[in-house]
């Protein structure tokens, strides 16, 4: 199969060098090209810039870098014009001779009209940036750039992109995370870095990657690209999130420095900021006049220690109390959570570019970026089982309750790094480019779970419903440290590490269609990723204390007999906590004392493992035609993938022993076939109409695919594995206007409607003993898999303002007022259930801003909404875990006191808003986690 895979390449690859080829006929030896760079008046480059030769259709935006190449041109006199929104259009005449690549430099100078009276501050000019290059795209997409970035109090990129209409947000240790477009799955977004893709490696094999990861002050722009043409990857059914990195652009140097410095509310401590970055380029020539070289270098550092404070009851059980039929769920086992964690995020990237000359050039990247989480969790559970408690006079009573306090000590270390090489030349009239890319993420974690547990004790609960439930009893389960005896041991550590290896190739011929210009484009790339999640043999076990009651009482260990007072907001206090380093110790001194459970060891291994590969090839051909205002894009992308996972096939009897460890493999093929067609229309010369069909597909996550079983019997739950999951596939309808206003801003509604078949799902129901073989010995379990579903449609409205008040008087000139509404509504299929809302789908998000700038001083406000959505499917809608709605308020502002020294101070989740999930229904709490608010001052200097 791999001979096959490496023939069909290089019969592409052979295919795209024979067109170039014949694309340098005698007339090569004649045409010429011009390329330059668009500047500011300080020389800061200016991305997506409108370039054209006047009196014809030929025309390029710029690059973010501000380069731009028009290629293919007759000797002769030419007028290139360039347009840039806020600054004054430019004409310039060159004269080209045969066979010469002509640099030309254009510089811009700002509008004196739409901005008249009004300072262009670091906001306006990253709206500028984005907007450009927005405009002047052939696709539908959004950028941002590091300008605009710096807009927001945002630490890393996934709370940058909840700014974007149609983007939602998980969140994890308080900041945002993991990322969703337009109503789907989070799987059905790519992440990549300078156009690749960067290998997801969560614990629970999600392909996407979790983007709390990445700094944000590390990057150049990002780009939510939204309608996929053929030439990029055609798994992503929502759309792709590029992240560039800086390249060097002046031949002065540019240094910019951020120190900050702040507090986070709920665990008290303190947090830390710093950023540099530096750039630039040399050996300038009369040939290159922005130089040879250019070198740029960013760090990001940031440290804080912060936390959580959750209740959550995700066990409910159906039972008829009263004998009348009138069933409701009950809640078994309600835990209390209080994490404190040590965070560290570090990130840095290195860009080298040369030009050997005006037409051949290469970049080469190197990213790396990591994020260590050191923690402390004490947690606190009561158990009550369903078939065990009565109710009597509104009030749940269990003889054979069970309670359990428990210290978690914990490191994680996340990490990825992206090499890259990327190269370009004019073969004659014909452009080829290529690269190859190299990326490695790995997320490790060394945690030991300690647990002291109770025999059975009575316990009550009086209210199921509301936010913070409990059970209490007589003999205070939840304080008295008498009833409690060290337990069990659990090393609970994992390696998860994804790679990502890609070459491609790409030939872009221009050429005439009558009087129009046109460029055929066709390339090909090969990809092999490989994901796999095992545990350590040498450090992972199950121990059971062996000694005495007495030696292994609680009140041995006795911590804080208050962990939080004004634990979950003050709510309810948490109690009694153990003492971490006397825990810890105890084990340490007294080895002897615990048995390690060779069984339940083995279980924990082997249940874990698994191993994914996938090779992938793909081709495709490109065709875009510009008529006088109207574009036309289409092409044909042709991706096949061979797929080869081994895991585990692990089974247990009712006692929890492990019966069998069975290795398994999978394998198997399929090919896609994604036509595309886009259509831009420049209704006027600052209203844009554009239009796509769209093919595409997305695969199952790794951990859905591998054939393997998981049980707990503490827990109660069976998690199996599903290779017989289809990849989902997509036809996509995408139709946006889009007006650009003179005073640097935009107004804009797009609409989408997608066809997804056999789209994936996460499935949470109850065992009858009938499911596979041997599930009698699990009747009752909760059974979690993965399924694909039938059908889902997906349709939306996207609604985008941006404007800068310049038209008011005075001072009320430096507002400027940011929103954007998305409305998501989708109909799926599964489960032998219809008209099922898409897992992952919310009907609602929305963002707003009102900045307002003075003489160099800014001060704005950020309102961010994400509305519920369904996180798993339950047998029915009571069983379906629904993340409710959210919304968080941050404040910024800043201080210029000086050309290049700035202040600045921010606030993030300053109302203290919770995540919270419930069960079918919004009385029957899941999870209710509160973070708090967190603040940040500091300096920022740019030379």
């Amino acid at each position: 199969m791999k001979k096959t895979i490496f023939k069909y390449l290089m019969w592409i690859f052979a295919a795209v060098i024979s067109t170039a080829a014949a694309g340098i006929p005698a007339y090569a030896q004649t045409a010429g090209n011009i390329r330059g760079k668009v500047i500011d008046e300080q020389g800061g480059a200016l991305p997506g810039a409108s370039v054209k030769i006047k009196g014809t259709n030929k025309g390029v935006s710029t690059s973010t870098t501000g380069d731009f190449q028009l290629n293919d041109l007759k000797p002769g006199n030419y007028t290139v014009t360039v347009f840039y929104m806020g600054f004054s259009p430019l004409e310039s005449n060159v004269e080209l001779k045969a066979g010469q690549t002509l640099v030309h430099n254009i510089r811009l100078v700002s509008s004196s009209v739409a901005l008249k009276g009004v300072t262009v501050s670091g906001v306006m000019e990253g709206q500028q940036k984005a907007l450009n290059q927005q405009r002047n795209a052939d696709n539908i997409k959004q950028v941002i750039s590091a300008d605009l970035m710096g807009r927001f109090p945002d630490l890393n990129v996934a709370e940058s992109l909840q700014r974007l209409p149609g983007v939602t947000i998980g969140r994890e240790q308080g900041e945002g995370s993991t990322v969703q477009l337009r109503g789907t799955p989070g799987g059905y977004t790519n992440i990549n870095i300078n156009g690749e893709q960067i290998m997801g490696t969560q614990e629970q094999g999600q392909r996407n990657a979790q983007l709390d990861l990445v700094p944000a002050n590390v990057l150049a722009s990002m780009e939510v690209i939204k309608t996929l043409t053929p030439d990029l990857d055609g798994d992503a059914i929502a759309g792709v999130i590029n992240l560039k990195t800086p390249t060097a652009i002046s031949l002065k140097p540019q240094l910019s420095v951020d120190l900050g410095g702040g507090y986070n509310k709920l665990r008290d401590k303190s947090n830390g900021i710093g950023n540099i970055s530096f750039g630039r380029r040399y050996g300038a020539t009369d040939d290159l006049p922005n130089g040879r070289l250019g070198i740029t270098v960013s760090g990001s550092y940031y440290k804080t220690i912060n936390g959580y404070d959750e209740i959550n009851a995700q066990a409910w059980q159906k039972k008829d109390f009263t004998g009348n039929k009138d069933s409701i769920y009950f809640p078994t086992d309600i835990r209390l959570v209080y994490l404190e964690n040590e965070r560290t995020r570090m990130g840095a990237t290195t860009t080298i570019d040369y030009n050997f000359s005006p037409t051949t050039s290469i970049v080469a990247n190197l990213t790396f970026n990591s994020l260590d989480n050191d923690a402390t969790r004490y947690r606190k559970r009561t158990r009550m089982q369903t078939a065990n408690t009565t109710l009597n006079n509104g009030v749940y009573t269990t003889s054979r309750g069970r309670g359990y306090n428990e210290l978690l000590d914990r490191q994680m270390a996340n990490s990825s790094v992206n090499v890259s090489l990327e190269g370009e030349t004019l073969l004659g009239k014909a452009k080829l480019d290529g690269g190859l890319f190299y990326t490695k993420s790995q997320f490790n974690q060394q945690a030991y779970a300690y647990n002291y547990i109770t025999g059975n004790v009575p316990m009550t609960i009086s209210e199921i419903s509301g936010d913070y439930i409990q059970a209490t009893g007589a003999t205070d389960p939840k304080n008295n440290a008498a009833l409690y005896t060290y337990n069990t041991i659990e090393a609970n550590n994992f390696n998860t590490e994804g790679t990502n290896f890609v070459a491609r190739l790409n030939l872009t011929l221009p050429y005439k269609l009558g009087e129009n210009d046109a460029y055929f484009k066709m390339g090909a790339k090969m990809k092999r990723m490989h994901n796999q999640r095992f545990r350590p043999v040498n450090s992972t076990f199950v121990a059971n204390y062996a000694g005495t009651a007495a030696a292994g009482n609680l009140n041995n260990f006795k911590g804080d007999e208050e962990v939080s007072a004004d634990f979950l907001d003050g709510h309810i206090p948490f109690g009694l906590g153990v003492s971490r380093q006397g825990t810890i110790d105890f084990y340490r001194n007294n080895p002897k004392l615990f048995n390690t459970s060779t069984n339940l060891t083995q279980v924990s291994i082997d249940s874990y493992f698994y191993d994914a590969t996938e090779d992938i090839v793909a081709g495709y051909l490109m065709n875009r035609i510009q008529f006088n205002k109207f574009m036309l894009l289409g092409g044909l992308r042709v991706e096949r993938t061979v797929v080869d996972y081994d895991a585990k096939i692990v089974n247990q009897d009712i006692n929890g022993i492990l019966t069998s460890s069975v290795p398994v493999n999978s394998k198997y093929n399929y090919t896609k076939f994604l036509p595309n067609l886009q259509g831009k229309y420049d209704l006027t010369k600052n209203t844009v109409m554009r239009g796509a069909v769209s093919f595409g597909y997305s695969r199952p996550n790794f951990n859905d695919l591998m054939p393997s079983r998981v049980v707990s019997i503490l827990a109660e739950t069976v998690t199996d594995g599903n290779p017989d999951l289809k990849p989902a596939s997509a036809t996509n309808y995408d139709l946006s206007i889009e007006q650009y206003l003179s005073n640097l801003g935009i107004l804009s509604i797009g609409g989408f409607y997608k066809s997804i078949n056999k789209f994936q799902y996460n499935s949470m129901v109850k065992l009858n003993g009938t499911e596979f073989p041997d599930a009698s010995a699990y009747k009752g379990y909760q059974y979690f898999k993965s399924y694909n579903g039938d059908n889902a449609e997906v349709y939306g409205v996207e609604l985008n303002a941006q404007t800068n008040l310049t038209f008011l008087p005075g001072i009320l000139k430096g507002i400027s007022l940011y929103a954007n509404y998305t409305y998501t509504h989708s109909k799926a299929d599964a489960q032998l259930r219809k008209d099922l809302r898409l897992p992952g789908q919310a009907d609602h998000t929305a963002n707003g801003s009102v900045s307002y700038t003075l003489k160099g001083f800014t001060l704005q406000g950020n309102l961010n909404y994400n509305g519920a959505y369904t996180s798993t499917l339950g047998a029915n809608d009571e069983t379906d875990v629904i993340r409710a709605a959210r919304y968080q308020l941050d404040v910024n502002a800043s201080y210029r006191i000086t050309k290049g020294l700035t202040i600045y101070a921010e606030g993030v989740n300053l109302t203290n808003k919770p995540q919270v999930e419930y069960f079918g229904n919004r009385s029957r709490i899941f999870t209710n986690t509160f973070y708090d608010f967190s603040a940040r001052a500091g300096l920022k200097y740019r030379y």
